[in-house]
């Protein structure tokens, strides 16, 4: 059997090859039946990027030696001690020997190879995160551990890497190096033809598959310069058909994204709020005309407010797009790229003693429509990783309003602090609300700001589709 260190080199070199697979992706799971593979793969992955934008390593192994003995420094504390009491991300990212712009974040004095450390729902934060900057998260990670498909979920992709398979799960994008193309089919002339002859047959069966190689190129131009004709003749008839949203997207030109201006600025490693920020943001947060705003230093004195409409639970619009999250509202605030998707919600949130600030996007009855608006939205790099959430409750700020005024109605909103959203009623009427909570519990943040700009917070199911 080989040992584990002889592993090292040559599958390092695999990763380095591997690397451009990575390229526009900002969150990766890299796992193998053999952990010390998908170790070294991740360092050579890691090392090939890091030579252009900032990389860490997260060890969900478990005190992996290869990592171990890339550490500068002798801090023991880790992952485990993040996630399980509070240690700063910041603190235990480390960089690597020889490559400064790669950061390890080691596994801690506790074990990680558990559900509580890979379900924990920080990994989407951080996920998020390193997309908001450009930079790169490798989470090494070991497939038979319970909690790993919510580990893949969180994070948003998985590079499966090594000898032997394992069974991934469902529902996540791979990434995988590209198959070689097969080789092409042999020609097998009779045994009995001269040698010239089968020569001959060789030539001509070769020239038989380029023709028809040629002639499927052509007619499938053909059919592509036909489909483009008959979209061009009829544009203006899909056009009307399309809503109003798309149909303007569609028609103004689609820049490249730039992840500098995309939602969040830097936070790259840090998910617990600075001193100082705390202090600035309550600052802000003291003004009682920004309502989403409550104070990130204290938990919510109050109950959780009741249900309005509790026999709509089952019609409920619960899914959506995870979109990002950081510790201040200024810096979630999406940007007007963002706000023009359908049912963007920024929610402040309470976790354990913080206070942060999601973003969620759209609203939909069923896991499989949020899941398609996913992926739609990563095909067109306006997210790059990304999970679904359930988030059920919102604030209804008014309904019956009628399909004109929803715009106005959300700018007299804004202007008092208000980020909201509107959903289309099955009657076409739309109704506005605020916020997008897991429960009420939940909710109960932005309860407390609602009073204070004067709006009576009313808990809904909320019903309906992005409008």
């Amino acid at each position: 059997m080989t040992a584990p260190g002889s592993l090292i080199a040559p599958w390092e070199v695999e990763g380095r090859r591997l690397a451009p697979l990575l390229d526009g992706v900002s969150a990766v799971v890299v796992a193998a039946s053999d952990p010390s593979v998908a170790v070294s793969v991740a360092i050579g992955l890691a090392r090939a990027h890091g030579q252009r934008r900032r990389v860490a390593i997260a060890d969900l192994i478990g005190e992996s030696p290869a990592i171990e003995s890339q550490l500068t420094g002798d801090d023991p504390h880790g992952i485990a001690d993040s996630f399980l009491y509070g240690v700063s991300l910041n603190k235990i990212a480390r960089p690597m020997q020889g490559a400064d712009n790669v950061f390890l974040m080691p596994s801690g004095t506790e074990p990680v190879d558990h559900q509580e450390v890979y379900a924990n729902d920080r990994w989407r934060r951080l996920a998020a995160g390193f997309h908001q900057v450009g930079a790169l998260l490798i989470v090494v990670a070991k497939p038979g551990v319970v909690g790993f498909a919510d580990l893949c979920a969180y994070i948003g992709t998985l590079m499966p890497v090594g000898d032997t398979a394992f069974l991934t799960p469902p529902g996540i994008p791979l990434i995988v190096p590209p198959q070689p193309a097969p080789p092409p089919p042999s020609v097998d002339a009779p045994a009995g033809l001269p040698k010239r002859e089968r020569k001959a047959r060789a030539r001509e069966a070769a020239q038989q598959n380029e023709a028809s190689r040629m002639r499927g190129r052509w007619i499938l131009l053909i059919l592509l310069a036909a489909i483009a004709v008959a979209v061009g003749a009829f544009w203006p008839q899909i056009a009307e058909r399309l809503p109003a949203p798309l149909a303007a997207l569609l028609r103004r030109p689609m820049p490249a994204p730039d992840s500098a201006t995309l939602v969040v600025p830097p936070t790259p490693m840090d998910t617990l709020p600075k001193d100082d920020s705390l202090r600035a943001d309550s600052a802000a947060l003291g003004d009682s005309s920004r309502a989403d705003s409550t104070r990130s230093d204290s938990l919510p004195a109050s109950p959780p407010p009741p249900i309005a409409n509790p026999a709509d639970s089952a019609a409920a619009s619960a899914y959506a797009v995870y979109f990002a999250t950081a510790n201040t509202r200024a810096a979630a605030m999406p940007d007007p790229k963002v706000r023009a998707l359908e049912g963007v919600a920024l929610s402040p949130v309470m976790e354990g003693n913080e206070q942060w600030y999601r973003v969620t996007v759209g609203a939909a009855p069923a896991r499989a429509a949020a899941e398609s608006l996913l992926a739609r939205l990563r095909s067109e790099k306006v997210i790059g990783s990304g999970s679904i959430v359930k988030v059920p409750f919102a604030f209804r700020i008014e309904s019956n309003v009628t399909a004109s005024l929803v715009p106005t109605r959300l700018a007299a909103l804004s202007t008092r602090g208000i980020m909201a959203y509107a959903l289309r009623q099955s009657d076409g009427s739309a109704t506005i609300y605020t916020g997008a909570f897991e429960s009420p519990l939940q909710a109960t943040a932005l309860a407390d700001s609602l009073r204070a700009a004067g709006v009576a917070p009313v808990l809904v199911y909320r019903t309906g589709r992005g409008f």
